[in-house]
């Protein structure tokens, strides 16, 4: 258990920090790097006992040297002590005007190199190469320098004799700005003092500087800790009035509370909200969690109960509510529940009185409830429901082809999935898969459209308009039907069953015709006699289509 850094108030000011704004986070006050890690909100560990390791903590707000500070800490520089080099480095109480991020390892304990600084360096390894002295000592040095032959080592060494006994010592740090005197005791004993202008010889005219503590380890190690020492937080509700809330007008509230200990600036929440005032007004029955912050981030709660007395009070915690689906006055509110101590409660839904909770067939719209008991004491909520779930399709299609006999791909696009689908794709044929392949038998212009609904039964519909090309008509001008199996019919490509043929010999006789024409004439005529080889001559006509063709084609055996 560390006993802690003693702030003590000097004349005008409260000397470790300016604390600012209320409500900061726990441990805001001070940033910590490296390997250092807070113990709990008045203790921090600088580095653990492991080699090579650096740490530092720096309090967040500068102070003042043109205003006098008594700081008081307790230190523990860990247990590593069997022999002369068994634990090591040491740590440093600094002043520096850079930053918070300051902080370096090895036997500079953490702040080597680090100009402008003062630094009260506790110094537990003995470097010759830095003029140590055989037992762990104190020293004030400036600028990083560890060096105590140089100029600024401007205190000490003083011999401590052996530090590292696992037991947190008593450091006390003072500074007088009219006297020009910093002050430094060890185990309630002065063991150093520098007289001097520090603000002009040290920090080039700057007052104002970051206090904190820096660690180091190197080939040898020991844990660094400090602690500060201030009362503990209390919260006294000894004196505290507590005043129920009565018919659910949140005329609840707490008062009387005071608060003992701690260092000033105070911050609180009331169940988690932060508050301008420890007593609070307008409250709610139920359960009410304090929570006070003191300047050093430490931290005390306590737990009030506003008793709730009368009035109906509306559950809304697992309420159903169904928003109409696209106009068909399906919405619907249910799963409320009421608690209420009276003899008698009713139901107002929109102002009309109602025997249940539950409603539905509703449209999209605002619905208030209200709940009266017998004691004139009523709870309402609101509700909104919305006319939702419509479906919104587009639908499109991929083709390589636009002609006839060529398969078309449809698909439609949706924010949620059709479960009914019905395509019409104009030529008096339909479907009702989700995304249908489609074969036009005719060329023309068509109006393909699509109805479909969502699992809300919410309809759209969509259109398009596609033109079917005609087939390039390809007519041979010779075949040999002698079944061989190779063009032993004269097949035309291109055309529908709303072509007609007729062919005719040399002669203008008509030996064959066929409607529609099938591509199947073999060579024989129209009583199946075998044609003798020569010229036959065709027309080709789609009177629908306005299409008529003719040309001459030689018949081989």
């Amino acid at each position: 258990m560390f006993e802690i850094f003693k702030i003590k108030f000097s004349n005008i000011i409260l000397l470790w920090l300016i604390l600012i704004v209320f409500n900061e986070p726990v441990g805001a006050q001070f940033k910590l790097n490296g390997d250092a890690s807070i113990i709990n909100c008045k203790c921090y560990q600088l580095t653990p006992d492991m080699v090579n390791k650096a740490g530092s903590v720096w309090n967040i707000n500068q102070i003042d040297l043109n205003q006098p500070f008594d700081y008081s800490f307790t230190v523990n520089l860990g247990c590593n002590n069997t022999s002369q080099w068994a634990g090591a480095d040491g740590m440093v109480f600094a002043l520096q005007p850079l930053n918070t991020s300051i902080g370096s390892s090895g036997g500079q304990m953490g702040l080597g190199g680090v100009s402008p600084s003062l630094g009260v360096y506790l110094d537990t390894y003995q470097n010759t190469a830095h003029g140590d002295i055989f037992n762990d000592h104190i020293s004030i040095n400036l600028d990083g320098d560890v060096i105590h032959t140089s100029t600024n080592n401007i205190a000490g060494p003083y011999d401590l004799g052996e530090i590292e006994n696992c037991i947190a010592e008593p450091l006390r740090i003072t500074w007088d700005p009219v006297a020009t005197l910093l002050n430094v005791y060890y185990n309630n004993f002065l063991v150093l003092n520098y007289t001097g202008d520090i603000i002009n010889n040290v920090f080039n005219g700057n007052p104002m500087v970051f206090w904190g503590f820096t660690a180091s380890t190197g080939g040898a190690s020991n844990f660094h800790q400090f602690c500060i020492d201030v009362p503990d937080l209390i919260i006294d509700s000894s004196n505290v009035i507590v005043e129920s809330e009565k018919c659910n007008q949140e005329n609840g509230s707490i008062s009387g509370i005071n608060v003992v200990g701690g260092i000033s600036p105070y911050s609180w929440t009331w169940n988690t909200q932060n508050s301008l005032s420890l007593d609070t007004f307008n409250l709610n029955g139920g359960g009410f969690f304090l929570e006070l912050t003191d300047g050093m981030g430490c931290i005390a709660s306590h737990n009030f109960y506003v008793a709730d007395l009368s009035g109906p009070e509306i559950d809304t915690s697992f309420v159903v509510i169904k928003n109409e689906d696209c106009g068909q006055e399906n919405g619907a509110i249910s799963n409320i529940t009421v608690t209420s101590s009276a003899d008698s409660i009713q139901f107002y839904w929109n102002n009309f009185l109602s025997d249940s909770l539950n409603i539905s067939n509703l449209i999209a719209d605002n619905y208030q409830l209200v709940v009266l008991d017998n004691n004139n004491c009523r709870d309402s909520s609101n509700f909104l429901l919305v006319d939702t779930n419509y479906h919104n399709i587009s639908m499109n299609y991929n083709s390589v082809i636009m002609e006839p006999d060529e398969p078309i791909d449809f698909f439609q696009n949706s924010i949620d999935s059709s479960i009914i689908n019905y395509w019409s794709f104009g030529d008096d044929s339909s479907s009702i898969e989700y995304e249908p392949t489609h074969i036009y038998k005719y060329p023309g212009d068509y109006t393909v459209c699509l109805i479909a609904a969502n699992e809300y039964n919410c309809f759209d519909t969509s259109c398009l308009e596609i033109t079917i090309f005609p087939s390039e008509i390809i007519i041979p001008n010779i075949f040999s039907p002698n079944n061989d199996l190779v063009n032993d019919k004269f097949v035309i490509y291109g055309i529908n069953d709303l072509f007609d043929i007729k062919i005719y010999n040399r002669w203008g006789n008509i030996v064959f015709d066929q409607s529609p024409y099938e591509n199947d004439w073999n060579g024989k005529s129209r009583n199946g006699k075998r044609l003798s080889e020569g010229q036959y001559y065709y027309i080709l006509k789609n009177d629908q289509e306005d299409i008529k063709l003719n040309g001459s084609v030689m018949l081989v055996r």
